[in-house]
C-alpha cells in the first residue's frame, strides 16, 4: 500500500477537476483509460457546528433546565431518536446516544439533525432557539 496521499477531485460544471497541483500531477501520470474509485466526501460546516453548541449553551443559561450543554446535547439526541438500542443477553435494554462528530456525520445528516433538534428544543423552552442568539 502506498504512503502517497489519495488523488482528490471536485465536481465542477459537470466535470471532475483536480483539487490541487499534486492531484493534477498524479492524474497526468495516469495511463489512458485508467479507472478510479471515487468516494463522495461531504465537508461539515464548522460554523454550523459551533452555532449548534452556542445555542445549547445559551438555552442552558436562559432556562436553567439543564446543568450544561453536554446534558442538553445528550437529551436532544435521545429526543430526536438519534441513539442505538442494545438488548443485553442478561435481559436489559440499553439506549446509547449516537455521535454527531465531524468525522462521523456529513453535512446533510447534520442539517437534518440540527433542524429536528431545534424543533425539540423550541418545544422544551417554548421559544425559537435562534432567538437566544439576539
Amino acid at each position: 500500500m502506498s504512503n502517497k496521499p489519495r488523488i482528490s477531485v471536485k465536481l465542477q460544471d459537470g466535470q471532475l477537476l483536480p483539487c490541487s497541483a499534486y492531484d493534477a500531477e498524479q492524474l497526468a501520470l495516469a495511463t489512458h483509460n485508467a479507472e478510479f474509485d471515487l468516494v463522495l466526501r461531504s465537508k461539515r460546516s464548522e460554523q454550523h457546528h459551533k452555532l449548534y453548541w452556542s445555542i445549547l449553551g445559551k438555552a442552558c443559561k436562559a432556562t436553567g433546565k439543564w446543568p450544561n450543554s453536554d446534558n442538553l446535547h445528550r437529551e436532544l439526541k435521545m429526543a430526536c431518536g438519534f441513539f442505538q438500542t442494545v438488548v443485553s443477553e442478561f435481559g436489559g435494554i440499553y439506549y446509547f446516544p449516537d455521535t454527531i462528530a465531524m468525522n462521523k456525520m456529513n453535512q446533510k445528516e447534520f442539517n437534518e439533525f440540527f433542524e429536528l433538534a431545534m424543533e425539540k428544543l423550541a418545544d422544551a423552552i417554548e421559544i425559537d432557539p435562534l432567538e437566544l442568539l439576539k
